[in-house]
């Protein structure tokens, strides 16, 4: 897992191909503004989702992990609470999906705050469960998918 400040994303390039594009993206503020509420393809290696919801509660919600996309996930506006584990042997409670590109864990993870323009690299060893935050607020975030397989 990766987390930093939108502004030093280019320290990271060269890790993967997909994953450089996804960096150099949001060091780019004219190319995310184009992007419109949902889930736009970007390249043939990288998909765009922005999303707008209400943080909530852990309450009955799982860890997911990813194999064949590494997930960037940018605060544009507000902050979040993510939960965050690393996959060693577990087994998943919801077997791995591979259409939809993922598996559910019952883990108990680490608690990051990620405010607004900070940035969250999560590999496929990286389980994750976004979106928390107590009392509710609304955020914005932009969800790159950088094809890694």
């Amino acid at each position: 897992m990766i987390f930093d400040h939108q502004h030093y994303a280019s320290r990271y390039l060269g890790l993967h191909p997909a994953i450089d594009e996804a960096l150099t993206f949001i060091q780019d503020p004219s190319a995310i503004a184009q992007l419109s509420l949902g889930r736009q393809t970007i390249s043939p290696q990288l998909d765009a989702i922005i999303d707008q919801y209400p943080t909530g509660q852990s309450q009955d919600r799982y860890l997911e992990a990813h194999r064949q996309f590494v997930d960037l996930q940018l605060m544009l506006d507000g902050s979040e609470i993510m939960q965050v584990a690393t996959l060693a042997n577990e087994v998943p409670i919801q077997v791995y999906d591979e259409q939809k590109d993922f598996a559910l864990y019952n883990l108990q993870g680490q608690m990051l705050h990620v405010p607004q323009n900070h940035f969250v690299i999560f590999m496929p060893q990286d389980a994750h469960l976004p979106c928390l935050g107590q009392p509710s607020q609304m955020v914005k975030k932009l969800i790159l998918k950088a094809r890694i397989s």
